[in-house]
């Protein structure tokens, strides 16, 4: 309804304002109290006017004023105290403004940024009313008595004396009634998203968020005083001050920025998603989110957006949080945090503002990993955010947290140039807007899409005795508790990254290297990559179940345009190879699937050793399928072992039923030499190059008093592999890489050879060695097998003439 011009207020009109909801009436209550909020002079000078509209002559009702204040914990009231000593039964009616957006529809751009500078700029409000009164609407909130609200005060807040502190109840009286306006004023705005406000406020009122900090006072000797103000100060680093416009222009921004090179549409399933999203508005919720480009996280903002989701809480390093980008998501939502967190009344505030958000059904969401993945496999997760979330959970007993691990996966990646130079030792460059911007233009190129897997939900029971005595002792068993989280979605996420025609197209161009292959070499071993991966169950995208020719050679040009692959055309067939210092991209491709060939890869290189043993083959067999599994356990996530030897032998048995007895007679390399696909030469070439790189350079006696040193230990084999490669030691410049030495250190460091005795540890660095030259030698000895296919006159095929473009007559079809 409209308001009738009875009164005004200056220039202010109200008769085409209108009003949304209602004062109730009450029969037991004598009197109202009406709560205004108000943050600029336009809107005080409406609300005025309605409560002077609202106001008896008998004085009976009352009004008082609430603002936005400077200080984190409170809001500004002005005669509220007072007029909050009336009798039980008065009835205190919230009442505030709601600015409408242009269209309750998808807004452009433009329409966005109109709202959000209409929101608190008093001078666009008094026009917007003087011009467009249709626009500002009053919108009066749901009522309680003084009792009810006293009541409520009670069970929430940190002081004992709550019920005989006015200034106390009267700071909860104006959070309540600004939450109430904030909540009914959605139906005006059109908004679905569901977001906090006023987040520190309720959480300093916390009884155990106080008593926490005055342990920490009393335990470090500190004033109470001076812990507090440490707390506000963290409360204002990390509590994000959502507004509607705000998450409305990251919305726009983020569908923006997705749109510079990749398709529009993005790809997942809705029922899937439909499935989740009922899921978050009933438990506690964490999106977790393989992490491979800048824009994981602006991709999850937009699906959940996109599909009605409660405000998702994106938690990032607080290196993200630079100008402009920082500002615009820390209003969307976004919870930038430190980097390194040291200070006891920081967790202290992380927690209880992780669990405020869980109690509330507001989802959060992180990257599994912790940080980009700079070669393309999965990570090993990080345990940071994770720990604090369970721990959060615990506070709050929760049940069900459900952890839903997200695989975003993309056709093409715009950053992996800049990954390339990382994993040479150099610096990574530092965020900023410059950054920004230079990003933003590295995208305006065809990407293909982007794509998304959800896994199986990881549900986590905190109030499990297991799990909370763990988190009560803060012992060992936490950290083993947390692993196995972790684990289990990690396994789930990979289990949902489907295979990708360009990570089979780089899987055989990598096996292949440094030849090149034909189209029609390449379209045979893609379907045959493509039959194998159809037979096992494994998740493959959609254009891979339909791929042809011609899919084939548009995966192929995007590849060339983006100058991972080059193609030579002036013989008599076109011929395709990785370009000229590009491995490593084309590995970081390669390396999104490969996790789906490792156990078939594993069972190529135990077949290999079988074949070598004198005695005893097939023991030999399980022994090397152990042993390899071990030696690249922080590279892949495997099943327990038991599961794992089950998957090799069905592997085993699908190529034939009777491998067993043939290993036992002898055959082993019989068998291996009939089997198809052969991938272990382009899944695990690169890791095992790299790792005796490591090797060779911890048996260095120049890097001897270095060789406890980690970083000491990479450099070396950076140069060192350089050389390695200069020599054709190594096959290709993939198998020279930042994170695969770190890893191979790691080994080393797990194996107990980087410090010790000398003699012994000499002795165990050296069989430790030999271990990786077998491995590389039966992995040349599966590449000559695929050569020696390769080079089979029914698969080599007819040279094209005449330009390249016509076939002799008696030649076979082209793929």
């Amino acid at each position: 309804m409209a308001v009738d011009e009875n009164r005004a207020a200056g220039a202010i009109s109200l008769r085409d304002i209108e009003i949304v909801g209602a004062t109730p009436e009450q029969p037991n209550a004598t009197r109202r109290l009406y709560v205004l909020y108000a943050e600029t002079g336009t809107e005080r000078a409406i609300l005025q006017a309605f409560a002077d509209n609202a106001l008896t002559d008998d004085g009976a009702n009352t009004i008082a004023w609430v603002r936005e204040s400077g200080e984190q914990e409170n809001l500004q009231h002005d005669g509220l105290t007072d007029a909050l000593g009336a009798t039980e039964n008065a009835l205190v009616v919230p009442v505030g403004i709601a600015w409408k957006p242009k269209t309750q529809r998808q807004q452009s751009w433009r329409e966005i940024m109109g709202w959000t500078h209409l929101i608190g700029s008093d001078f666009r409000q008094r026009r917007m009313v003087k011009y467009r009164p249709q626009r500002c609407a009053i919108v009066i909130g749901e009522a309680a008595t003084l009792g009810e609200l006293r009541l409520r005060h009670a069970r929430h807040a940190a002081h004992d004396d709550a019920n005989t502190d006015a200034d106390a109840f009267a700071d909860y009286v104006a959070l309540q009634a600004a939450l109430t306006i904030e909540r009914d004023a959605r139906s005006v705005t059109g908004e679905t998203i569901k977001y906090p406000r006023y987040v520190t406020r309720a959480l300093w009122g916390r009884k155990s968020f106080q008593a926490q900090l005055e342990k920490v006072a009393a335990e470090t000797g500190r004033p109470i005083a001076e812990v507090r103000e440490e707390a506000r100060a963290c409360l204002k680093e990390l509590v994000p001050n959502a507004r509607a416009p705000h998450i409305s222009a990251a919305w726009a921004f983020s569908r923006a920025v997705c749109r510079l090179g990749y398709e529009d549409k993005l790809v997942y399933d809705k029922q899937k998603v439909a499935e989740i999203r009922r899921l978050a508005l009933t438990r506690p919720l964490a999106l977790v989110f393989t992490h491979k480009t800048h824009i994981d996280g602006v991709a999850i903002m937009l699906t959940t957006r996109d599909e009605s989701f409660p405000l998702v809480h994106m938690i990032g390093g607080d290196n993200m949080a630079f100008a402009g980008v920082g500002y615009l998501m820390r209003r969307a939502g976004a919870v930038f945090i430190r980097r390194s967190i040291d200070s006891a009344v920081y967790k202290i505030v992380m927690r209880q503002y992780l669990s405020y958000l869980m109690g509330k059904r507001f989802p959060v969401s992180w990257a599994l990993e912790g940080t980009r993945s700079r070669n393309g496999k999965l990570m090993p997760p990080r345990f940071g955010i994770l720990k604090y979330v369970v721990e959060a959970a615990a506070k709050e007993n929760m049940r069900d947290l459900t952890i839903i691990p997200v695989s975003v996966y993309y056709d093409l990646i715009a950053e992996l140039s800049d990954y390339a130079t990382e994993q040479t030792g150099a610096a990574k460059r530092k965020e900023s807007l410059a950054w920004m911007a230079d990003y933003l233009r590295s995208l305006r190129k065809p990407l293909g899409r982007i794509s998304f897997g959800f896994g199986e939900p990881v549900v986590v029971d905190t109030t499990a005795p297991e799990i909370a005595g763990a988190i009560a002792a803060g012992d060992e068993r936490f950290s083993v508790h947390l692993q196995k989280i972790a684990f289990e979605a990690s396994v789930s996420a990979n289990a949902v990254t489907p295979i990708t025609p360009t990570a089979l197209f780089m899987l055989i161009l990598t096996g292949a290297a440094p030849r090149a292959l034909t189209e029609t070499e390449i379209n045979r071993r893609m379907l045959a990559l493509r039959d194998w991966a159809k037979s096992r169950g494994l998740p493959l995208t959609k254009d891979i179940t339909r791929l042809d020719v011609t899919r084939m050679r548009t995966v192929a040009e995007s590849i060339i345009e983006m100058g991972v692959v080059s193609c030579y055309d002036a013989g008599p067939e076109p011929v395709y190879s990785i370009a000229a210092g590009k491995h490593f991209e084309a590995s970081y491709y390669r390396n999104t699937a490969v996790h789906f060939f490792v156990a078939k890869a594993i069972a190529e290189l135990a077949l290999a050793k079988a074949g070598e043993a004198p005695t005893e083959p097939l023991d030999a067999f399980w022994r090397e399928v152990a042993e390899v599994r071990d030696l690249f356990k922080f590279e892949f996530f495997y099943p327990p072992l038991d599961r794992f030897k089950s998957d090799i032998e069905e592997e085993m048995r699908r190529h034939d039923p009777d491998w067993t007895a043939r290993v036992k007679a002898g055959e082993a390399h019989d068998l291996l030499a009939e089997m198809t696909p052969l991938v272990s030469h382009a899944a695990l070439r690169p890791f095992a190059e790299a790792y005796s790189i490591v090797a060779d350079v911890l048996l260095d006696a120049r890097i001897a008093s270095d060789a406890n040193d980690k970083k000491a230990v990479v450099n070396a084999a950076l140069s060192y592999a350089r050389q390695a490669l200069l020599q054709r030691r190594i096959a290709s410049e993939e198998s020279i890489g930042k994170l695969m030495f770190e890893n191979g250190f790691d080994l080393a460091m797990n194996r107990n050879l980087i410090s010790g005795d000398a003699a012994a540890l000499d002795a165990a660095r050296r069989e430790f060695r030999d271990q990786l030259d077998g491995i590389t030698r039966r992995v040349d000895l599966v590449a000559k097998a695929a050569e020696t296919r390769l080079a089979d006159s029914s698969e080599r095929p007819a040279p094209r003439y005449a330009n390249g473009s016509a076939r002799r007559a008696d030649a076979p079809p082209q793929y």
